[in-house]
């Protein structure tokens, strides 16, 4: 068991999700088409939106166990919807303007496919890992480059470790 095989069940997971148009792995502060795969698209100028964007953040070792932090972001754009030909819609007896008429539905879906995620990695009885029980995410909105919104989280991947030098590779 190993970060390539989780790496590989989350691509695996992604393509498989009608919902997840990229994926992405390496560090979230530099997010772009070098380190992102379209999944639905052969493009590789911009990011197709939704993103599911992963990065290893370190790993524990204890006794008989190897615990891997995975750092999670699910994110889509918020759309600026000030130059559409419509009234302010109400939200909760508030005016929303611009581009944050969409971040709650943005957020809220991207909520939905963090839990997606979640679900899909736990209790897999065809897996050598288990994830950690408590997940908390942080929101997010972005307004620098793409006006994006999402969900980050870490999720701990804990692996059967038998501090067996077996499992070092070699040329």
């Amino acid at each position: 068991m190993s970060w390539i095989t989780i790496k590989n069940a989350f691509i695996s997971f992604a393509a498989s999700h009608g919902q997840i148009n990229s994926i992405g792995f390496g560090d979230p502060l530099s997010i772009g088409t070098d380190n992102v795969i379209n999944l639905r698209t052969p493009e590789r100028e911009r990011i197709i939106f939704p993103l599911l964007f992963v990065d290893i953040q370190g790993a524990t070792l204890g006794q008989g166990t190897n615990t891997l932090q995975v750092n999670i972001l699910t994110m889509n754009k918020t759309e600026d919807v000030s130059a559409l030909k419509r009234p302010a819609l109400p939200v909760s007896g508030a005016l929303i303007n611009r581009w944050k008429d969409t971040e709650d539905e943005v957020l809220n879906d991207m909520l939905l496919i963090f839990m997606d995620v979640v679900a899909h990695f736990t209790d897999n009885p065809d897996v050598e890992y288990a994830i950690s029980n408590t997940i908390n995410l942080t929101r997010f909105v972005e307004g620098r480059d793409d006006r994006v919104a999402g969900w980050q989280g870490t999720i701990n991947f804990i692996m059967p470790y038998g501090r067996n030098v077996c499992q070092i590779p070699t040329l």
